[in-house]
């Protein structure tokens, strides 16, 4: 009994120790919940500012077009307004991705600028269709563009029937390499504009920006005139520049993707 009450006391600071662990291990446990809990917080208020920024960016733009072609255009006194569309995700479309090489479709003159900013035009002659026709066939391609699996907070941000006008706002991954050692790929921004009359159409992308590598040293945030225009990305010797090709070329390759696919649209029966 004597030895049976000594082996007792030996064993007690152990059972201690096990428990103090036991503990440790448990308030551990509720702290990573704790900040796992904060992180899908941050996510979820960062996912809603950026969801109510592209809304805002598309109004603007939306709002800057609808001044200029009222400029160009007859008021006929009828009301006019923008509305926010409903759209259905959309899962498992592959984008196409292209092996770049350095051609003339790349080189001085590919990235086209109005007033010092990049925009890339579509300008359709479409006989024979009416605005409303047109109208229905580019929210159907832009629909598409914007809920297709690559993109990461796309959506058609406002539409006004009546004039016929689309604004999209789409960000969406732009990728350059994947591989199983490692994935290069930016976040890709950009605004789409589409305008419709009796027998033509037109699409503009603008506003182009660039989140690349973001969290780590090396990430950086730029815009498509500080990144891909001709000043900036073609040396004196009409090559690219080799920091910033891989931006140029894919976005080239990615712009003209998202017309080819309206153009298709456009010309369904």
């Amino acid at each position: 009994m004597k030895k049976l009450f000594i082996l007792s006391l030996c064993f007690l600071p152990i059972l201690g120790i096990a428990q103090d662990i036991k503990t440790t291990q448990s308030n551990t446990k509720i702290e990573q919940l704790k900040a796992e809990a904060a992180k899908k917080a941050a996510e979820a208020k960062k996912a809603a500012e950026e969801a109510q920024k592209a809304a805002d960016d598309a109004l603007k733009a939306a709002k800057e077009l609808e001044q200029a072609t009222s400029n160009n255009k007859k008021d006929d006194n009828s009301a006019s307004e923008w509305t926010v569309p409903t759209q259905a995700p959309k899962t498992n479309t592959v984008v196409k991705e292209e092996i770049p090489e350095e051609n003339s479709k790349y080189l001085a003159g590919a990235v086209p600028e109005e007033n010092g900013n990049v925009v890339f035009s579509l300008n359709e002659d479409l006989p024979g269709m009416d605005a409303s026709e047109i109208y229905d066939k580019l929210y159907s391609a832009i629909s598409s563009i914007t809920t297709d699996a690559n993109q990461t907070n796309s959506r058609i941000a406002l539409v006004n029937k009546e004039k016929h006008i689309i604004a999209a706002k789409c960000i969406e991954w732009l990728v350059f390499s994947n591989n199983f050692l490692s994935l290069d790929r930016t976040e890709f921004s950009y605004t789409i504009i589409a305008e419709c009359d009796d027998n033509k159409a037109k699409v503009t992308i603008s506003r182009i920006n660039y989140n690349y590598e973001q969290g780590r040293v090396t990430g950086f945030k730029d815009s498509a005139e500080n990144l891909i225009s001709d000043k900036e990305s073609i040396n004196r010797k009409g090559k690219m520049n080799r920091l910033n090709a891989k931006f140029r070329i894919k976005t080239i390759d990615r712009i003209n993707e998202i017309f080819n696919n309206i153009k298709l649209t456009l010309e369904q029966k």
